[in-house]
């Protein structure tokens, strides 16, 4: 308890002290900000300096920048189940292995751990690219620390590509693979790219975000705390290259090679990167990506070579002025080498329904109904529940100011009958368990622009 109200102390200290600091935001290709036809000398999507639409605009916004955020709040299960520490410890924190053991267990993702704790500490910096004027090179380093960096943790770069960087030998397992950080907190750059425009054409290189889903890692994109189930098995961050041609207003597509949640041994791990985003009416928008190709790490988390296939269709549709609908449905599907046919084939995919409601410019209130179901093989290699596994989520957003919103949230979680994950405690390890197969947990953050 005293922990919880510590953090809950720290995290209003930090609130206030930034009070005086000033949100400068980044609209991005994934962003709902969409620029105008004109050429203007500003940011499109920056409403305190101009107009977008307006040919006129103030004075020349600069295109290099440096803003972040930071995220910390609590959580809580109705078991009162702590988070374990010990041998498995690199596993529960990192939501790999024991599932049921890291205190709301590491289905949760960014809420799995009990009790107060750090998020997200994210900076952002770099320069702005736009190419309707001519050739135009820029770039973006993001660096994150927090409960939540190990999701975009980059094989090859924050930690080993599946050989020990001091022996050589193939690493086997997750807690000796020299990964930035350890126990409840980790560091990563969460993108590092270089970006060139020109006219309609936008290229990156590097490391840098992925389309996939609704949710995102940064916590300023995202309206409830916890995260949605199918980020349990999609990639945060890919590393390689990709090129955007906007075709008109309405019409973007994109397509690149790529290598999902890793920067390393590329003659091993290749995909095609691709999809579009289109906005066919005012209220609609729909963003389709897939990545397809192979892993021929001697380790990787199906221990052998497979093919692999992901998707993900994302649709926001404004249903009034206030009410907004987002609908997301992802896939992956694996071919495994080696299994009882030859082949092995693992399957999941995840459906997240939400429904927000603006009620004014301070409060806005949501829904969120996700379920996620995966076959023996997908539950086995990926640390996912076999069967189907459901959730609800009630949530708020409170921004009294533009540079803070405190998200609280209620979340209910269950499984099929024969699944229990919840309420898994420490004399599991002795072979003691008193499993539950649903579970209430709730909590609050707060996220601080600067």
């Amino acid at each position: 308890m005293r922990k919880t109200i510590f953090g809950c102390l720290g995290v209003a200290a930090v609130a206030f002290a930034l009070q005086f600091t000033q949100a400068d935001v980044q609209a991005g290709l994934f962003s709902n900000c969409l620029p105008c036809d004109e050429v203007a000398d500003c940011n499109p999507c920056d409403d305190a300096a101009c107009d977008p639409c307006d040919a006129v605009c103030g004075p020349k916004a600069s295109k290099y920048f440096i803003n972040g955020h930071m995220e910390a709040g609590f959580f809580a299960n109705e078991y009162g189940q702590k988070s374990l520490y010990g041998p498995l410890e690199g596993f529960n924190q990192r939501g790999r292995g024991a599932m049921g053991l890291s205190g709301n267990t590491g289905l949760l993702q960014n809420t799995r751990l009990t009790g107060a704790q750090i998020n997200q500490v994210y900076v952002s910096m770099g320069k702005s690219v736009d190419g309707r004027r001519g050739l135009d090179i820029g770039g973006t380093v993001d660096f994150t620390w927090g409960a939540d960096a190990y999701k975009v943790q980059a094989a090859g770069m924050e930690y080993a590509t599946g050989h020990s960087p001091d022996t050589g030998r193939p690493i086997r397992d997750f807690l000796n693979d020299g990964r930035w950080g350890s126990g409840d907190y980790y560091s990563a750059f969460a993108q590092a790219y270089a970006e060139l425009a020109y006219g309609k054409w936008n290229v990156k290189a590097g490391k840098f975000a992925t389309p996939f889903g609704s949710t995102h890692y940064k916590s300023t994109e995202n309206f409830f705390y916890s995260w949605s189930q199918a980020t349990t098995f999609l990639p945060h961050t890919a590393g390689g290259a990709y090129a955007t041609y906007t075709v008109n207003d309405r019409l973007a597509v994109f397509g690149g090679w790529v290598m999902p949640d890793e920067i390393g041994e590329s003659d091993k791990y290749n995909c095609v990167l691709g999809g579009f985003v289109w906005t066919p009416t005012n209220r609609l928008s729909l963003v389709y990506s897939f990545a397809s190709g192979e892993n021929k790490y001697e380790f990787n988390a199906f221990g052998t070579d497979y093919d692999v296939f992901v998707q993900s269709l994302v649709a926001n549709y404004q249903i009034s002025k206030k009410l907004k609908y987002v609908f997301d449905w992802s896939l992956i599907n694996v071919n495994v080498d080696g299994g009882q046919a030859g082949k092995d084939y693992a399957a999941a995919y995840g459906l997240n329904n939400e429904l927000i409601y603006q009620y004014n410019k301070k409060w806005a209130f949501g829904a969120r109904f996700g379920v996620l179901n995966a076959n023996d093989v997908a539950a086995g290699a990926l640390f996912l529940p076999p069967g189907d596994w459901y959730t609800v989520s009630l949530g708020a957003n409170w921004t009294p100011t533009k540079w803070l919103t405190v998200k609280p949230e209620l979340r209910y979680d269950w499984t099929e009958k024969d699944v229990t994950l919840f309420n898994v405690t420490k004399s599991a390890l002795g072979g003691g368990i008193d499993a539950k197969r649903d579970q209430l947990s709730g909590g609050m953050s707060a996220v601080v622009k600067f």
